[in-house]
């Protein structure tokens, strides 16, 4: 067997190779800890705490249309597992298994260690495409495990599976000889797509763009007619669409939220700016959402580029332009979702430099869906590092144990300088909210839901929600509600009808200014609403519990009288307030 080629087991274990070098880069950089699937003491804040509150809420929901929809959460707003970002496809595969799951059950770390597998699956699947060699491969594989990219959107475990858009940079690039092959590139494309619109739009979105690049290639190759590339394109998009409207992306009437396109996008230089991820490097400034389009490419990556430029441009030059024009749709749909990234205000440093404010401004209903439009640079950014991977297996192609060197430098230098590795500063211990008084285990089971007054609704700009509850509580109350089988009318959706939240908050405020109260209800007051309290009089017992002002119309019951007993001089004071 010559020195360069590897038997065809062999090349079969490299994909699982490369996905046991994603586990451990997973584990190092501190990941463990969120493999427990009771340990919840991670989740305690922000975007995981919204995804898990989803994936709680709809275990124990009816089946229903949307697919994923959640009526105990945020009711009678409508939200789904995909408006709580809980990862439609997971939440739909785990509800079957629910009664046989522990009651506190979070998923989100092992589809962590999962997408960082993945990514080093498809990184040996991608680079193999250059090389024949098993060691170039999986440390190729690596550099697309540790991009900083990956692991920096941790906080937004969704938008991790970042496999997804190599899994489309290996079908673009992969050679096919003819018809069939090129259908057999369609259909898992098509598969891909599936998979993408049922984990998040964002990926979605860059998935089809990738998915039109391969179908553009495909017919200027000739592989197949442009009707039959047309059709096949078509299907997709028939796919895609009638995934977004089971599970309720689309036909909900939800906001686009144009309010934050152009705020939350790419500098031009963020390729190589850190933004503090390296000791070597100098930060340079950005503005205050764009870490939304945060693209750093690694110290190692951008040594390695660096490195492949070196010598006389015409010993790579030509080469590298036949590439280019070989792949001419891939690298125009890596720049137009670059051009994206950059948004309506394109700045260098931070700096403003060019505005497209007015050519972009009627294109707002529809690019206003993408407000954080900078997370469409990872597109470029994985299609230069396979381009600089691929220069530089080109170059050493001749020999093997440089491009092994190289590549391990490269691999060396980018596990050094990630800060993650030596400080732990991600997967740190964010605790759960949990009301934890003793008088909550004492709801009785009539009651059916907590209604906190004005609803806490987040990212609403709806007057009539502005309340003075802590930052993030209705987190605590949709526990609650979980755990002992209610309903809240609070929480967070990633897209909201803004004209329905006005319509049920004022509704809501109807009802309870007009002394229409349920028995069945537990009211939770907030201070700006204390005047209401005393207004109802005696129709309430309410109490303070943990901070809340907490009432119910029920005249009898074990949590009345366990709620009566905490009315104190703390409770007096704010009756007078």
């Amino acid at each position: 067997m010559p020195h360069d080629r590897i038997s065809s087991r062999t090349s079969g274990a490299l994909p699982w190779a490369g996905a046991l070098i994603g586990a451990l880069w997973f584990i190092a950089v501190g990941g463990g800890r969120t493999l427990d699937p009771t340990y919840l003491d991670w989740l305690g804040a922000s975007d995981l705490a919204q995804h898990t509150l989803g994936w709680l809420h709809f275990r124990d929901a009816p089946w229903g249309l949307p697919l994923g929809r959640t009526p105990s959460l945020m009711r009678p707003l409508l939200t789904t597992v995909g408006f709580s970002d809980a990862n439609p496809w997971v939440s739909l595969l785990l509800k079957p298994f629910s009664r046989w799951l522990p009651r506190d059950f979070q998923f989100i770390g092992p589809w962590l260690l999962l997408c960082f597998a993945l990514q080093g699956w498809m990184g040996v699947k991608l680079v193999g495409l250059f090389t024949p060699r098993a060691l170039p491969r999986l440390l190729g594989s690596a550099l697309f495990v540790m991009s900083p990219v990956l692991l920096f959107r941790f906080e937004h475990d969704t938008l991790c599976a970042h496999w997804l858009l190599l899994a489309m940079l290996y079908l673009n690039l992969r050679p096919r000889e003819d018809a069939r092959a090129a259908w057999r590139a369609l259909g898992q494309a098509a598969g891909v797509n599936a998979l993408a619109s049922g984990i998040h739009p964002y990926l979605e979105v860059m998935v089809f763009g990738l998915t039109l690049a391969l179908a553009l290639d495909v017919a200027r190759t000739r592989r197949l007619s442009w009707r039959a590339v047309g059709a096949g394109l078509a299907g997709v998009g028939v796919l895609v669409g009638g995934l977004f409207l089971l599970f309720g992306y689309v036909g909900q009437g939800v906001s686009s939220g144009a309010g934050g396109f152009g705020f939350f996008s790419a500098d031009l230089l963020t390729l190589v700016n850190p933004r503090g991820w390296t000791r070597v490097l100098p930060s340079l400034p950005s503005g205050d959402g764009q870490y939304e389009g945060f693209g750093y490419l690694g110290t190692g990556v951008l040594a390695l580029g660096v490195g492949a430029l070196v010598g006389r441009r015409v010993s790579w030059g030509p080469p590298l332009r036949a590439a280019v024009r070989a792949h001419a749709p891939l690298v125009g749909v890596a720049l137009l979702c670059a051009l994206l990234a950059f948004s309506s205000v394109m700045t260098v440093a931070g700096q403003e430099v060019l505005t497209l404010r007015s050519l972009v401004k009627p294109l707002l209903p529809l690019l206003g869906a993408f407000r954080s439009s900078g997370r469409f640079i990872w597109v470029l950014h994985y299609t230069l590092m396979t381009g600089i991977l691929a220069l530089v297996l080109w170059r050493t192609r001749t020999r093997p144990r440089v491009a092994t060197a190289v590549l391990g430098v490269a691999v060396l230098l980018q596990a050094l300088d990630t800060p993650d590795l030596w400080r732990r500063i991600r997967f740190l211990e964010d605790p759960w909210r949990r009301l934890r008084a003793p008088e909550w285990a004492q709801v009785d089971s009539f009651y059916r839901h907590i209604v906190l007054y004005p609803p806490s609704i987040h990212g609403s700009g709806v007057p009539c929600v502005r309340n003075t509850f802590p930052d993030d509580e209705y987190l605590r109350f949709g526990d609650l509600a979980y755990r002992r089988g209610l309903s809240t009318n609070s929480g967070y959706s990633a897209r909201l009808d803004e004209r329905h939240v006005a319509e049920v908050c004022a509704a809501l405020e109807a009802t309870l200014e007009g002394g229409r109260l349920s028995e069945d209800t537990l009211y939770v007051v907030d201070a700006s609403r204390h005047g209401w309290m005393r207004r109802m009089g005696e129709r309430l017992t309410c109490g303070v519990l943990e901070g809340f002002t907490v009432c119910v119309a029920a005249r009898t019951g074990r949590f009345r009288e366990a709620l009566s007993r905490t009315t104190s001089g703390e409770f007096r004071e704010i009756i007078r307030k």
